[in-house]
């Protein structure tokens, strides 16, 4: 429990170098720079502070890699999962991964406290799904569900909802039409910006500005998280050249039932970005 209680100042962990690259920060889990440069084991281990807890995580480790071109940041975080789920059902979980950074000098690892606000940056595996093939609605769910009419929609079943541009249409469908990111059907990447104050305050932030992108292959993920490190935002952490910042992740394995406070967390470990030209 100390170890879950000490401030970001006091924690002594592992250190990745985020490497300078003079080019775009890649947002592709596929770019040939990823294979130079350093990386960093971390470990995670059980969340056993909110309920429900996970004593055993699915995911024990997770490898990084990191650079920035003094604008933008991006993370590469790969594991193994001997199984891809990128779809929810109700009884079924999705893949994810996520990293938090302090948005001010410090936040307790619990995801941060009161007036000590982190951001956290959750790519989704699902959400990737509905980039890569398209909306995972009930006709992609449910190949074999019936229905004869929705009320205002244009077209026959199976209906592709993208397309409603119709607002009584939209009615019917409360999530998207209130707003919850998590509802909508034209998806612009795979990750989410969150903020944080302690466990049970997670809520998405009203500026979303990282971009994500996951690839499943030989029985594992590569994901790449990016963000601008200064956006104007007010949630902007005190990231940039020449900076140190503390850096903690999570992950999940839907396969596994994986889901909410079900999950592998990390303690924080310490990023060092190099100064602009620096090699």
């Amino acid at each position: 429990m100390l170890a879950l209680s000490v401030s970001v100042a006091d924690a002594q962990q592992k250190s990745l170098t985020v490497r300078y690259v003079n080019s775009a920060v890649p947002a592709d889990p596929g770019w040939s720079g990823w294979e130079t440069g350093p990386s960093v084991e971390v470990t995670l281990a059980p969340q056993t502070v909110a309920q429900p807890y996970l004593l055993s995580p699915s995911i024990k480790r997770l490898t990084v890699k990191a650079v920035h071109n003094g604008g933008w940041i991006a993370f590469l975080l790969a594991w193994k999962d001997a199984t891809k789920s990128s779809v929810m059902y109700t009884d079924t979980f999705r893949d994810a991964v996520a990293l938090m950074v302090p948005v001010g000098k410090s936040a307790p690892i619990r995801m941060g406290g009161p007036n000590e606000r982190a951001l956290i940056l959750h790519w989704k595996a699902d959400w990737q799904e509905d980039i890569d093939k398209t909306f995972q609605d009930v006709a992609q769910l449910y190949p074999n569900a019936w229905l004869d009419w929705y009320p205002f929609a244009p077209g026959e079943p199976p209906y592709d909802i993208r397309h409603w541009t119709n607002p009584e249409a939209r009615r019917y469908l409360t999530g998207w039409v209130l707003g919850n990111p998590r509802s909508q059907p034209d998806k612009r990447t795979a990750a989410e910006e969150q903020i944080a104050e302690g466990f049970s305050t997670l809520t998405t932030n009203e500026r979303q500005s990282a971009v994500g992108k996951g690839v499943y292959a030989n029985g594992g993920w590569r994901v790449v998280i990016a963000r601008p490190l200064v956006t104007g935002d007010p949630n902007d952490p005190a990231w940039g050249p020449g900076k140190v910042v503390p850096v903690a992740f999570a992950a999940w394995d839907g396969g596994e039932k994986e889901i909410g406070a079900r999950k592998g967390i990390s303690d924080w470990i310490t990023a060092k970005l190099n100064p602009v030209g620096a090699k």
